[in-house]
């Protein structure tokens, strides 16, 4: 039942019920008529629902709100750099980042994605979302702000068909037998396609992570930790000549890729396609898709059978002739 107590020159009003018989919700006002209403108003909530969303009179702008969330939530994540690079691209292409949060309507939204996908794939425009419609999850819920569901009336962006890209022979002798590769690069290459390791996953290597024929990975994608790989007998070879921790970030790997790219004239092969091209190698050798999923990483198996079915269809081709 609600009741009303004076506080100074003012009226609180009060209600307990339910899950607010112990703290129970309140609202200040300047007169009775308007703090029984309340109540009612309040009451009549409660006979629907068991939860009423907190009432917020400031509400932060778009770009506030995602430097909380950086600071707040993200920063405890594997994907904290992403985040901020995913925000940062948000923010100077989205026209109502000043906007508090509760003025923002789908329309805006719209808009941003089909400008955005002008000159981006639709892969790196969910990629983008997916931070966005987290930190829009958290607001929602743990921070209670009484926001729309946005992003569930707006229309979803069909996935195109995952890459798959291989380097050819004539590439692959190029990158690492080619005049503009260094030795050290030779060897994180041929590293990266030994192993299939991401990126960040190699540029983390230490020589203490090294178990004889196995390969401990501190951290994966997946959240995974303390992981063991197994290593190729070529792939300890490596490691026993290369310098570790690898001098250079992800991020100067990339740029000293596109520069070699660009030496030998190869279009569209990207560093991360090192990857694709070891879990192909893998299951080429025959090695299970279990025993891949290993080697990998990947939760959801779905991911190595799209691999497995493009070999599989080049092998039958290869039969048919």
């Amino acid at each position: 039942m609600g009741d009303i107590v004076k506080r100074g020159n003012a009226l609180q009003a009060r209600v307990r019920r339910g899950i607010y018989r112990a703290n129970a919700l309140t609202k200040t006002f300047s007169s009775r008529v308007d703090a029984k209403k309340w109540i009612r108003d309040i009451e009549a909530k409660l006979d629907r629902t068991n939860i009423i969303v907190k009432e917020v009179e400031n509400f932060p702008t778009l770009s506030s709100l995602m430097k909380r969330y950086l600071i707040e939530v993200s920063i405890k994540k594997a994907s904290y750099q992403t985040d901020k690079f995913n925000f940062r691209t948000f923010l100077r292409l989205f026209e109502h980042s000043k906007e508090p949060i509760n003025k923002l309507r789908v329309q805006m939204f719209a808009k941003f994605r089909d400008k955005y996908l002008i000159n981006h794939k639709p892969t790196t425009y969910q990629r983008l979302m997916s931070s966005i419609k987290h930190m829009w999850h958290v607001a929602q819920t743990e921070w209670e702000y009484p926001l729309q569901d946005i992003f569930s009336k707006l229309q979803k962006v069909k996935r195109g068909n995952p890459r798959n890209r291989r380097l050819s022979d004539r590439e692959y002798q190029l990158i690492l037998f080619g005049n503009h590769t260094d030795s050290e690069f030779k060897k994180i290459i041929e590293f990266a396609i030994q192993t299939g390791l991401r990126l960040s996953e190699l540029t983390r290597v230490t020589t203490e992570h090294i178990r004889e024929n196995t390969l401990l990975v501190p951290k994966r994608k997946n959240g995974d930790t303390d992981v063991e790989i197994p290593l190729s007998n070529k792939a300890i070879e490596l490691l026993q000549t290369m310098e570790l921790p690898i001098n250079l970030k992800s991020r100067g790997i990339q740029i000293k890729w596109q520069r070699l790219m660009k030496k030998y004239e190869i279009k569209d092969l990207h560093f991360h396609d090192l990857r694709h091209e070891a879990l192909s190698r893998y299951l080429e050798k025959g090695v299970s898709i279990q025993d891949v999923q290993v080697l990998s990483g990947h939760k959801d198996v779905r991911v190595l059978m799209r691999v497995y079915a493009n070999l599989r269809a080049r092998d039958i081709s290869k039969k048919l002739n």
